[in-house]
């Protein structure tokens, strides 16, 4: 899907600015504990939190637009990162890959197709309520990518790929579920805003349509957690050859 105008020039810009606070996070914390190294992504987890309460109670200030319940699939992340980052160790290593891979699969989902994803939010900023919502919600969820990756605070292995996947497969179930209940295009499961795949749903029947969303939120994340493993063993692999080579050059 194509950028927006606004898209071409605010996401660059919101981008370089997550890195640099990221950066800064990761030079301000070197050689801290890991207890003091979370600070910054246990503050994001309470920040969704926060920004989601506040967004419900707007919400109900009138008639209530189920659009807005938090039955999405970025919605998840208001239960995977307060658990990675909120209710101590043994949480922590379970949900904090699962949300690492998450936060990187709409991170770059966002960033190839925004107006799927966040829509009008960059051009909206600032003017209304819900489009400043989801801009600030999503690049938090991108903020708290990079952090996690920056600080060291997390491992991903071949078996998180699997949880994400089998959250997909389950989010799916109440999704489409809901969607049926409320009518309300909850993750695109009615219809959708990606030209090509509603191209699909119309060619093929909302049945087959069903079944290939189910599919993209169960096998494509997990293959999508599966990249980020191999990029992130890559990178790792690279770090310690340049530390080598260092060392061997001094």
């Amino acid at each position: 899907m194509s950028y927006s105008e606004y898209d071409k020039r605010v996401l660059p810009l919101a981008l370089l600015i997550i890195i640099i606070i990221a950066l800064s996070f990761a030079i301000l914390l070197r050689g801290k504990s890991e207890k003091i190294r979370r600070i910054p992504t246990s503050a994001i987890a309470i920040l969704l939190i926060v920004m989601e309460i506040a967004k419900q109670k707007w919400n109900t200030m009138g008639e209530i637009d189920y659009y807005l319940l938090p039955f999405h699939y970025c919605s998840l992340f208001l239960l995977v990162i307060p658990l990675a980052e909120l209710f101590g160790t043994r949480l922590s290593r379970i949900f904090r890959p699962i949300a690492l891979s998450m936060s990187f699969i709409v991170t770059g989902a966002m960033y190839i197709a925004p107006q799927g994803i966040i829509t009008s939010s960059c051009e909206d900023f600032g003017f209304y309520f819900y489009e400043t919502h989801t801009f600030i919600f999503h690049h938090l969820v991108t903020l708290y990518f990079i952090l996690v990756i920056v600080l060291r605070l997390c491992k991903p292995r071949i078996t998180d790929a699997l949880r994400v996947g089998i959250l997909g497969l389950v989010y799916s179930g109440a999704a489409i579920h809901l969607s049926g209940k409320f009518q309300v295009n909850y993750c695109n499961f009615l219809n959708s805003v990606i030209p090509q795949m509603e191209s699909f749903r119309a060619d093929y029947g909302q049945t087959q349509y069903t079944i290939l969303m189910v599919l993209c939120l169960s096998v494509g994340t997990m293959l999508g957690s599966l990249i980020l493993i191999g990029l992130y063993k890559l990178t790792s692999l690279l770090y310690m050859l340049i530390q080598r080579l260092t060392r061997k050059k001094g």
